[in-house]
């Protein structure tokens, strides 16, 4: 059955309405990424156009016949680089996707964000799904939400970081009062912010850069002005802050599942967080560097998330959710286990599991370790292919090992790859050579 893919990364419902020009360029190119999804026949609904020669390389990888794909670029997307509810919802918009839906009489819809306009397009296109009640009454904010995570996290028990929602300047400064002497450090987050640029840290100490926030700032304890840094965090779609006690991470880690129509929960896969430092010392957050399926933590480890996460997921179902779910955490330098928070959407592995499954098994994680290998410097699909060709990088589907370049940031001239090999060290020593490559 063909689908309707949807990529409406970036909305308001996952990252607040105040996003910046990077987040806005980050969920342009998540669209080109996420049309490896795509699969023969399907529909892509995106803010951006996806490349013809993208679109080619996906199907000639994945055998099928790419041809068969269409793309729809709402108008309304094109300025904005997101696909909110508002645009998929346009008169316009719904009668040029209807005109393509009646070629076919079936369709399924996937979307990396299930909004209230994705289940009230649904109701439009007479496609039912499960889980779009709870849609419509935008129940899937509440897993997009710090401090609903904590809420919902401390009613399965799952083990979190002492801390506390804030609404204003006066709470903020007693939480972070009270929650400094944990550790000597303090996590700040804005409520809907994605991928840690909504945190910042203050710490005691003279310290670098730590994971999770956009900024690491060295605080002269008690000397502290909460009604600045509310003045700085907050905007005009998000006046909720979380603050937690901010713990050392020795091994950060994601667990994905997916919750079917029929209830059913899916363990899908677990990967490890990669950072690193930058070479400018004057910078104050880790870059990310990319993902690395399956994760590397020690059975122990894993057993012990997976038995907590399986909770929260159980009370996600029952809630009414259906689709993707991410819970990240972490295993603290003292080996304690934390969880941050949860995103019921596609997460970044998920695209990165998706070719995998589909070029080397469903168990491939027995057998494989892929990594997402990101900034690697390489300005077009063709250059990095030829590249890869050269020095005998691009994956082979005979031996089931190589490069495979996923997506190009034609403003950054950089280009995003998936490893792919037989062992963790193989992976690593490719990902070290591919860097060295480029430069």
């Amino acid at each position: 059955m063909p689908r309707i893919l949807i990529m409406n990364a970036g909305t308001a419902q996952m990252s607040g309405g105040d996003l910046t020009a990077t987040q806005l360029s980050l969920s342009a190119n998540s669209a080109c990424r996420s049309a490896w999804f795509a699969q023969e026949g399907d529909l892509i609904v995106s803010p951006v156009a996806i490349p013809a020669d993208l679109l080619s390389f996906i199907g000639a990888t994945l055998n099928f016949d790419a041809s068969s794909l269409s793309t729809l670029v709402p108008d309304d997307a094109r300025e904005s680089l997101i696909l909110n509810d508002c645009t998929l919802l346009s008169n316009a918009f719904v009668e040029r996707l209807n005109s393509h839906i009646r070629q076919k009489s079936t369709w399924r819809i996937s979307a990396c964000y299930s909004s209230e306009g994705v289940a009230r397009l649904a109701e439009l296109l007479g496609i039912p799904q499960s889980g779009d009640e709870f849609a419509l009454q935008r129940g899937p904010d509440l897993l997009n939400r710090k401090s609903h995570f904590r809420q919902l996290a401390t009613s399965v028990a799952l083990p979190l970081p002492s801390g506390c929602a804030t609404t204003n300047p006066n709470e903020l400064f007693r939480a972070v009062t009270s929650l400094r002497s944990e550790t000597g450090n303090v996590i700040v987050k804005l409520d809907n912010g994605a991928g840690g640029v909504g945190n910042v840290i203050l710490t005691g100490n003279e310290s670098g850069a730590l994971p999770g926030a956009r900024d690491t700032r060295t605080v002269a304890w008690p000397s502290f002005d909460p009604q600045a840094l509310w003045s700085e965090m907050i905007t005009a779609s998000c006046k909720t802050l979380v603050i937690e006690s901010y713990h050392l991470a020795r091994a950060p880690f994601y667990l994905e599942y997916e919750i079917e129509e029929d209830g059913s929960i899916v363990f899908i896969n677990s990967g490890s967080i990669r950072l690193r430092r930058s070479e400018d010392r004057s910078e104050r957050a880790l870059i990310w560097t990319g993902l690395e399926l399956p994760s590397d933590l020690t059975n122990e480890q894993w057993l012990a998330a997976q038995a907590h996460a399986y909770r929260f997921v159980e009370l996600a179902r029952t809630l009414g959710y259906r689709g993707m779910i991410n819970i990240d955490g972490i295993f603290a330098s003292d080996g304690r286990l934390f969880f941050n928070e949860a995103n019921g959407r596609w997460g970044g592995g998920s695209v990165l599991h998706s070719i995998a499954v589909r070029l080397l098994g469903i168990d491939y994680s027995s057998r494989h370790v892929i990594s997402s290998v990101r900034n690697v410097p390489l300005c077009s699909l063709q250059a990095a292919l030829d590249r890869f060709v050269r020095y005998g990088f691009l994956f082979d589907g005979t031996r089931k090992e190589g490069v495979i370049p996923l997506a190009v940031d034609q403003e950054a001239g950089t280009v995003e790859c998936l490893v792919i090999a037989r062992d963790r060290s193989t992976a690593r020593d490719l990902q070290h050579r591919l860097l060295a490559m480029a430069n």
